[in-house]
């Protein structure tokens, strides 16, 4: 479901709203039902609202996008499912979170 194609959408349709959030958006992949988005946050910003609007934002846009595609490929009217894992990062390097989320397409 999540092409390359469809992926790179989504990272466009995030980098449109993440300023607002004080999010800058390090790099985006994953695999066919899911994605891995490498983001730095200030300490400040309500990391449980930028997910939601991540969420909320990329189903509606990717949905406009690629509807007559996806009416087969979904499970009703949801694009993604309720639950998300949001892990911090501090004793790894940029580059190797970077690698890593590359490599999830590869896998």
């Amino acid at each position: 479901m999540l092409t390359e194609e469809r992926t790179q959408f989504i990272h466009e349709v995030i980098s449109g709203f993440t300023d607002n959030y004080g999010v800058e958006l390090t790099n985006l992949d994953g695999e066919d039902d899911h994605v891995h988005i490498l983001f730095r946050a200030k300490p400040t910003t309500n990391l449980v609202k930028f997910i939601n609007t991540v969420k909320g934002a990329t189903a509606r846009r990717i949905r406009n996008e690629y509807e007559d595609e996806l009416k087969t490929e979904l499970w009703g009217d949801s694009f993604w499912n309720d639950s998300y894992c949001l892990i911090s990062t501090g004793q790894v390097s940029l580059d190797v979170l970077k690698q890593y989320v590359e490599d999830q397409r590869e896998s």
